[in-house]
């Protein structure tokens, strides 16, 4: 079984105590820490939590081996369960950063813990993941999570979208707005990883009719449209993604430049509207008990290209299910809007989707502190090529 090896560089406040030894934990992706933080609870015999990603062994596309975090234990920890001495990690480490997310700072889960409790009326709490882009804290039947300035506020997008399907996202208990803080009420059953047939249709022509009817103008959700597409490819490759390309894969992608507004033509000739995107429409967002069907996991909800969606389900589902997938969600927008042509979006969506990931792979980049950066240091570069082989097969 893989695992990852922690390390917890730790504080009281912003008072380092200590250094843990080295520890095996089962959940091995870098931002889940739910257990790594129970073996901590236990040897330290205080609560804590982690703040952030300090330090990797070598980049193993964001998962196993060395994993380096500060810990904050809410008071002083058993003695003699940490090394005191300072380390490479300790120094500096509560030393202001202009680009650290709320959540990684000294006290920063506490505070949003603090909002949700006194909300839910409840201390009962648990941290499950943290990383860039969120932190995320489980309590009974409700979760809280952060996000990026970068990013979209869960609850706001919920609630924009509620007012067309009540039940497509989970009851927003709870948001503060200025502090990026959902409080959401648990999504009943699991994820959909593997959909069947009545899921995907329903879950597909429920979003398709939100899309078609909600308004775009007062959203509070970034905007990546499909026409400044070719400006941002520019600037990405006068930046650290091009550096990465060889030349043959430099040319490729200038040619690319070149080439996108026919490309984005031929989408705009699916006759669909620039709308809400969820971003992140893979089924593993889709939850499920065999009645209720939920979407979750909004934050990366942006305004662009409808297509986006049913392109980042169409790559995640089984090759025997794809087909189905497409032909249900163009049935919908056929329904909404007779005059299009859904399908006819899907090809150049192929390009448009892998440059939308590098683009915002690269605005993550440009948002988040150095010792973060591990998690996307080569993505922008990765969707540049992805982009140009789906050029290349149109």
């Amino acid at each position: 079984m893989e695992t990852k090896t922690v390390v917890a560089v730790v504080t009281v406040g912003d008072r380092y105590v200590g250094t843990s030894l080295p520890f095996e934990a089962d959940r091995v992706w870098w931002p889940e820490i739910e257990d790594a933080t129970a073996q901590l609870d236990a040897l330290l015999g205080v609560r804590t939590v982690v703040l952030r990603l300090v330090h990797t062994g070598e980049r193993q596309n964001g998962r196993g081996g060395l994993s380096v975090y500060h810990v904050q234990a809410d008071r002083e920890p058993a003695p003699g369960v940490l090394d005191a001495t300072p380390n490479e990690w300790s120094e500096g480490l509560t030393r202001p950063e202009p680009r650290r997310a709320s959540w990684a700072e000294v006290d920063g889960p506490r505070r949003m813990i603090e909002w949700a409790s006194e909300i839910l009326g409840t201390s009962d709490w648990v941290q499950v993941k943290t990383w860039n882009l969120s932190c995320l804290i489980r309590f009974d039947g409700a979760w809280a999570k952060a996000t990026s300035t970068f990013c979209s506020v869960d609850a706001d997008v919920i609630r924009q979208v509620q007012q067309y399907d009540a039940q497509l996202g989970p009851a927003v208990l709870g948001v503060d707005l200025e502090r990026r803080w959902s409080l959401l009420a648990h999504a009943p059953g699991s994820d959909c990883w593997e959909p069947d047939a009545e899921t995907v249709d329903n879950v597909l022509t429920r979003w398709v009719a939100v899309q078609a009817a909600l308004p775009t103008a007062d959203l509070g959700t970034p905007r990546l449209l499909p026409n400044e597409l070719a400006g941002h490819l520019t600037r990405l490759l006068a930046g650290e993604a091009g550096v990465q390309l060889n030349a043959t894969e430099h040319a490729q992608a200038r040619e690319l430049v070149d080439q996108l507004p026919g490309i984005v033509a031929e989408l705009d000739e699916s006759g669909l509207p620039i709308t809400l995107v969820h971003g992140d429409f893979h089924p593993g967002n889709w939850r499920s008990d065999g009645t209720t069907r939920m979407i979750v996991d909004w934050a990366d909800a942006f305004v662009g290209h409808p297509a986006a969606d049913v392109r980042r389900l169409y790559d995640w589902l089984p090759t025997e299910k794809r087909e189905h997938a497409a032909t249900v969600w163009a049935a919908a927008w056929k329904h909404h809007l007779p005059a299009s042509d859904p399908l006819r979006a899907l090809a150049p969506m192929a390009v448009v989707q892998a440059l939308y990931g590098a683009v915002l792979y690269q605005k993550f980049l440009d948002h988040i502190e150095p010792s973060e950066r591990v998690y996307h240091a080569t993505d922008p570069a990765a969707g540049i090529r992805a982009a140009c082989v789906a050029a290349g097969n149109l």
